[in-house]
């Protein structure tokens, strides 16, 4: 248990692929993230627990119970406020505007470098299949990290499975990581 770690969850990522993962399964059940990082860190030395997130301006009070929910837990919140962009239908043309995250990945990706670089960790454990991470893996993993990547089959990215030094299917945890009431 020498190894120290870090776990970094996306949550848009984790989230959407959770559902999808229930939705075909025919089951509703909610994420317990305090599950999900004490067993992906198991064996290790945690250092600590990131949930990187878009929020609005306006956080609403779901949202905001959620996030302090996470903080009680011990883990460190990231958020980056979302943005609005204008949309065009592709089948009517209709303009509308629709909230989108941005910043959140790069967050995310500066936390696996600025652990690798200043040595903070053994242990990167990525909690997303996300292709665009694969640059800061590699550069993280140059620095002498390890990389572990956890993330449900369906939203895993070709380029993250062969970049990542282990792969953790989430599917394969679903029960020992869904909330249960206590």
């Amino acid at each position: 248990m020498d190894e120290k770690s870090v776990v970094l969850i996306d949550g848009e990522n984790v989230i959407r692929s959770w559902n999808y993962y229930c939705n075909q399964n025919d089951i509703r059940e909610r994420i317990d993230y305090t599950k999900l990082i004490d067993l992906l860190s198991k064996n290790t030395n945690l250092l600590r627990g990131y949930f990187y997130d878009g929020v609005p301006e306006q956080i609403p009070v779901k949202k905001k119970n959620f996030i302090q929910a996470l903080q009680e837990k011990g883990i460190q919140i990231r958020t980056k406020i979302l943005k609005n962009r204008k949309t065009v239908c592709p089948n009517c043309s209709t303009t509308y505007e629709r909230q989108i995250q941005k910043g959140v990945d790069i967050s995310l990706a500066t936390d696996i470098l600025r652990h690798a670089l200043q040595k903070t960790c053994n242990i990167c454990i990525i909690v997303s299949g996300d292709e665009d991470f694969k640059d800061a893996i590699e550069c993280a993993k140059d620095a002498g990290i390890k990389i572990w990547v956890a993330s449900f089959r369906n939203s895993l990215s070709k380029e993250i499975k062969i970049t990542a030094d282990k792969i953790i299917y989430l599917d394969d945890l679903f029960n020992d990581i869904k909330f249960t009431e206590k």
